[in-house]
């Protein structure tokens, strides 16, 4: 695979109304590519979704405005670089993190295991529990779904969307909002842990595991915003999230969607390769930290990079603040 020469002029860099922005000095320099955002107009009221066929309203009432926007590539910073920047789940609403939660799947996963039916579930599912608890430091996980993603040529156009091969999403938005998160504690873990989670004897966070399935994410990369420069109607200004509904034939959940703003700062990593993953939180019991992503088609793939080929697996992860107390006793014992 060749590698991508990105554009190495330098811009000025706007700090978010939150205190803990990221250091300008360390993003001022970063290269950066230009991309297509698309985001929901604030013209759209109430907006929604259909997943069925009917014929009461259109599918659905979303009208896009797509600016062309600078994204910054953090493959140019090093680990702790990212970290020193903010780029962390608990304050961009993102982190780019290296290798797998087992020695024993890199191996694995260069064989395609994950091409076999039920090896997601049977053994990647206990990888993603051992890599957010040793990254994120949570006590325990419970993993509800996940998605494979390709993005497909014009002679698979036609194919069918399933969980095992849907195309990628490309506008920009957030998987849960905090009804659909706290909808999702209470149907995977309960009431009771619901009512903990409120009360703050639990937190919980709603974190989606994105990793490449082949070489390296050339194609159609994800792009994430900093959740520092997102409004969240603060000193006056409108907020831009947006709860949008998804009406199923029996029930309807919420996502969120993003209107823009030109405060708004974006990053990928060029060329993601399979032993690093990206978490993105789409929901936290405690605060409003989430980060919007969406797939864009990045001008400066190379000729020969292969259709991208992802799995993201959603996450309820929950930190104890007393089981946490426990293990450090024991261990002290």
């Amino acid at each position: 695979m060749s590698s991508t020469t990105t554009t190495t002029t330098t811009r000025t860099t706007t700090t978010s109304n939150n205190d803990d922005a990221p250091s300008t000095s360390v993003l001022a320099s970063l290269p950066y590519t230009r991309g297509v955002i698309n985001y929901l107009d604030r013209s759209v009221d109430k907006p929604y979704t259909y997943l069925y066929e009917q014929d009461k309203e259109p599918a659905n009432n979303h009208v896009y405005v797509s600016p062309t926007v600078n994204i910054s590539d953090l493959r140019h910073l090093s680990h702790q670089q990212r970290i020193q920047a903010g780029f962390t789940t608990d304050h961009a609403g993102f982190q780019i993190i290296d290798g797998f939660g087992s020695p024993d799947t890199p191996q694995q996963w260069a064989d395609r295991k994950w091409d076999l039916a039920g090896w997601l579930e049977s053994t990647y599912y206990s990888d993603v529990d051992q890599l957010l608890k040793s990254h994120l430091g949570v006590t325990s996980t419970f993993i509800f779904d996940h998605t494979v993603r390709k993005r497909r040529t014009k002679e698979q156009q036609s194919l069918p969307d399933t969980p095992d091969n849907r195309t990628p999403v490309a506008f920009a938005h957030s998987d849960q909002s905090r009804k659909a998160g706290e909808n999702r504690i209470e149907k995977h873990l309960g009431n009771d842990t619901l009512e903990r989670v409120k009360r703050g004897e639990l937190h919980a966070q709603l974190i989606n595991v994105w990793r490449p399935l082949r070489g390296q994410a050339w194609d159609t990369p994800l792009a994430v915003a900093d959740s520092r420069t997102v409004s969240r109607g603060q000193d006056g200004n409108p907020p831009d999230w947006r709860e949008t509904e998804l009406r199923y034939p029996t029930w309807t959940g919420e996502t969120l969607s993003i209107h823009p703003n030109p405060d708004h700062r974006w990053y990928y990593y060029s060329g993601l390769p399979t032993d690093k993953a990206i978490l993105l939180k789409c929901y936290d019991s405690r605060t409003e930290t989430r980060t919007p992503h969406t797939a864009f088609t990045d001008p400066q793939t190379p000729a020969d990079a292969e259709p991208r080929w992802s799995v993201e697996v959603r996450v309820l992860a929950i930190t104890d603040p007393s089981a946490k107390g426990e293990a450090s006793s024991s261990s002290q014992a």
